[in-house]
């Protein structure tokens, strides 16, 4: 579970970051190992872990990957619920588009 945070910057000494696919990052503490934060490479889009805050301050606003949960798995909230389709029509084409925005500021900055 995590709570959106556009546009956040996370830092601190035992901050780690690392790839953990070909167009997301994942941040966690390197003391402790604690989850920290998942967000895409090439956008202002972050999900801090909602486990840093309290409970008593959140509600489930959206469920995401929805058709992909455990059939024992369930949140009593009146949610939206997304599925992985769902999810990659509205993501898709936004990091295809940043990918390409990227690539073309990389190759006007080495002259060509």
């Amino acid at each position: 579970m995590s709570l959106q945070a556009p546009r956040t910057i996370i830092s601190g000494d035992s901050l780690i970051v690392y790839r953990s696919s070909v167009f997301a990052e994942r941040g966690f503490c390197g003391a402790c190992g604690t989850h920290i934060f998942h967000r895409p490479q090439d956008g202002p889009e972050l999900a801090i872990s909602a486990g840093l805050f309290p409970a008593a301050a959140l509600h489930i606003a959206r469920e995401i990957f929805f058709d992909a949960k455990p059939a024992f798995y369930r949140f009593v909230a009146d949610s939206e619920k997304r599925s992985t389709a769902s999810m990659a029509r509205e993501w898709l084409p936004r990091l295809f588009w940043r990918r390409v925005m990227r690539y073309l500021g990389s190759t006007d900055r080495a002259g060509g």
